[in-house]
């Protein structure tokens, strides 16, 4: 097997929510000899040496994740979205904690529930309002008199709606709020109803590899100092590498990203909104409608119970049309499609493109072309946005 040509991207639309494309510089940091390196650690009766300075690509990363959040400290060690949420939970959650986080019925991440409770936590659900798709904040504000949890961890993993992190603040007043942001990060300097520390958040944390568009990693933000610590110090009994090359990655997407970061979330945004306008138009059944179908990078299409659950994935697939089917809280429990369109923006895709993407999935799914017969559409399509925007201004980078 040729592993390196299996590796390699083909030309492919690409409607993962949980995937994006790195550009050029972050690609050859992760390829660097940073890879197998460690950077300098001195400790009490310890010497770890250093002779590639990567301490100081740490600290920058970690003043950059600080400055695009507007925060005072940040953590960027963490791995991977998982091992975020668990140090995070682990450091700040005391053994016997209650919890409280998002049914996976309503869009809360798989693994949350079954961390917590295998950690001996009490483990309690967030109400939400499965109609409006936003948590339920009078409903949180009684539960939080009747019987009060130490740690709100807000795990949202299918979402169509930003929460509101002052009326998180004034529903649960006394308990820390974690937000894990993982499918947000790319998306929160356009979000400043959740951008919130003062009388929000305590912190925010997640993966960062979906709307914001770095290496497979991690990070937290908080302007607890307190807090921030609590987080360092668990690391090193969570992973005792936090893989250099990754955080030179993160580095370099951050500082891309800077100084357009808000035209970047509002695009992609505004993309989603136009992908399932399109797409309702067509005749999808599409959530949302109400409040403008969506509010983050998500679209979600209900499928035909005579689809089956993996029927419209696997025909997406064969039409080089990347997806997910997943059950979301819109649905009733059955899987639909959970749609993104952060790598659709980073490639330079804007809301004009949204019709014929829309059109593609139409052909396949509604018209019942074969996806063989679509292929070569789809690939054309994407070959027309073959570069990286959005890498210090708004325009577009060409991959070599």
């Amino acid at each position: 097997m040729d592993v390196l040509a299996a590796l390699r991207r083909r030309p492919s639309l690409n409607l993962f929510p949980i995937e994006n494309r790195l550009s050029p510089r972050a690609r050859e940091a992760l390829a660097s000899d940073a890879g197998n390196r460690y950077p300098y650690v001195e400790g009490p009766v310890t010497h770890y040496g250093d002779v590639m300075g990567l301490s100081e690509v740490y600290d920058y990363c970690v003043d950059l994740t600080r400055r695009f959040y507007g925060a005072r400290f940040g953590c960027v060690h963490f791995l991977s979205g998982l091992h975020t949420m668990y140090t995070v939970i682990t450091a700040l959650a005391r053994p016997g904690s209650r919890v409280m986080v998002l049914d996976p019925e309503d869009g809360g991440h798989y693994a949350t529930v079954t961390i917590c409770e295998g950690l001996g936590y009490s483990v309690s659900r967030l109400p939400f309002d499965r109609q409006r798709l936003l948590i339920d904040y009078d409903a949180l504000a009684v539960r939080m008199r009747e019987r009060p949890v130490d740690l709100v961890y807000l795990d949202a993993s299918s979402m169509l709606r930003f929460p509101d992190a002052r009326l998180l603040r004034q529903a649960a007043p006394d308990a820390l709020l974690c937000l894990d942001a993982s499918h947000l990060l790319g998306l929160l300097p356009a979000a400043p109803r959740t951008l919130v520390f003062g009388g929000g958040f305590d912190t925010i944390s997640g993966s960062t590899h979906k709307t914001l568009p770095g290496p497979q990693k991690g990070l937290l933000v908080t302007d607890n100092e307190a807090l921030a610590r609590r987080v360092r110090e668990r690391v090193p009994f969570t992973a005792s590498s936090s893989h250099a090359a990754s955080v030179g990655a993160l580095a370099i997407t951050l500082e891309e990203l800077m100084p357009c970061r808000v035209a970047h979330a509002e695009q992609i945004i505004a993309n989603a909104r136009e992908l399932a306008s399109q797409l309702a138009q067509r005749g999808f059944g599409v959530a949302g409608e109400g409040f403008g179908w969506t509010e983050t990078h998500q679209v979600w299409v209900h499928i035909p119970e005579e689809a089956g659950p993996h029927g419209w994935g696997r025909l997406l697939t064969r039409a080089d049309i990347r997806s997910t089917t997943v059950p979301l809280p819109s649905s009733a429990g059955l899987p639909a499609l959970r749609l993104g369109t952060q790598e659709l923006t980073r490639c330079g895709m804007k809301e004009d493109t949204m019709a014929e993407v829309a059109g593609l999935l139409a052909r396949v799914l509604l018209r019942g072309e074969a996806p063989e017969a679509v292929v070569a559409d789809v690939r054309a399509l994407a070959e027309r946005f073959p570069g990286v925007a959005y890498v210090g201004t708004p325009e577009v980078t060409v991959e070599e």
